[in-house]
């Protein structure tokens, strides 16, 4: 089929009317992921496709071929083995990036990370290279970097402009569009290290099943998607959880309840230096400790195959046993 399909066809595929036009197939995509990697579309044909697509609203079958077609390109993670993909593309806006923290202590505790994340568009929030960059969790220059970096580290933060430059190429596009597109949702399940387990936040709750559905295509199997806070891959303590799981030992549904009985009150911005003295044990309230562990506990349940109050002990073990050392 693709000695023949050209990138014109996938356009009229998807804009041919509210009656003629229909989603992409998993080989479309992922063939249309293969001529957007290699340049080989106009950046009219590359505009047109990812509005397209975001009208209509991209499936599980466009983000796992768009995906798959990521993986086939990249160079076969040559670094220590990666046991959590974290992307980390929203940005937190009122509450700290806890979830770092959360990240961090994990990796402490035997279970090393790979975090990713691009589009620092929106003025004000807390994005993860800056958290990491204050934490001593080393920033990659390119791919190769990071492979090195992991063998001496148990966490490594990678820009996607270091692994992908053409996908953070049209994150930046949205300055131009005036809208995202189908690669801010398709980052998040891009795993390009192969990780056994992988997580993702979004904020708009429609986005959950999407993730969790192109998890299963792409056979991610070890998978945690939850409406975080700012759409991070953060739990709120002081609200209620509906949680989507990938794993074997678990349902597809798994309800959190809330740990902090009201809800917290809010700061203006996220304070870099309360996360630092979080770290350090100099600070801690109820609500970062239970965003933190909670963060912690579930993906401890996926990658340990436990139960979820067993995934909290193991969580508040690791977290006390942490090195605070920046």
């Amino acid at each position: 089929m693709t000695d023949t399909l050209k990138f014109a066809d996938l356009i009229r595929a998807l804009g041919r009317g509210k009656n003629g036009s229909r989603s992409l197939s998993r080989e479309e995509a992922h063939f249309a992921m293969q001529e957007i990697w290699h340049q080989r579309e106009t950046q009219a044909q590359l505009g047109a496709l990812l509005m397209l697509m975001r009208v209509k609203e991209e499936t599980s079958e466009e983000l796992a071929g768009m995906a798959q077609a990521v993986r086939d390109e990249l160079e076969q993670w040559p670094g220590h083995p990666i046991q959590i993909d974290w992307p980390a593309y929203a940005g937190k806006r009122r509450q700290p990036s806890w979830y770092v923290l959360a990240a961090k202590a994990l990796a402490q505790g035997g279970y090393p990370v790979f975090m990713h994340g691009g589009g620092e568009h929106t003025a004000g929030r807390q994005y993860a290279r800056q958290v990491c960059d204050a934490l001593g969790i080393p920033v990659a220059a390119s791919w190769q970097d990071a492979a090195s970096l992991s063998q001496d580290h148990a966490m490594v933060y990678c820009p996607l402009v270091s692994f992908a430059p053409t996908l953070s190429h049209i994150i930046d596009m949205k300055r131009e569009l005036g809208l995202r597109s189908p690669v801010n949702t398709l980052v998040r399940n891009l795993n390009p290290t192969g990780a056994r387990v992988t997580v993702q936040g979004m904020f708009h709750p429609s986005y959950k099943a999407l993730h969790h559905d192109t998890a299963g295509l792409l056979g991610d199997n070890h998978n945690v998607v939850l409406k975080g806070d700012s759409g991070e891959f953060e739990v709120r303590p002081d609200s209620d959880t509906t949680v989507l799981v990938q794993c074997p030992q678990h349902p597809e549904h798994i309800e959190v309840p809330r740990r902090l009985p009201q809800r917290a009150v809010r700061p203006d911005e996220p304070s870099m230096a309360l996360l630092q003295s979080t770290w350090a044990g100099e600070s801690e309230s109820d609500y970062s400790l239970a965003a933190i562990l909670d963060t912690m506990a579930l993906v401890l349940m996926v990658a340990d195959e436990t139960s979820l109050p067993q995934a909290r002990e193991k969580a508040e073990r690791l977290w006390h046993q942490r090195s605070v050392t920046l």
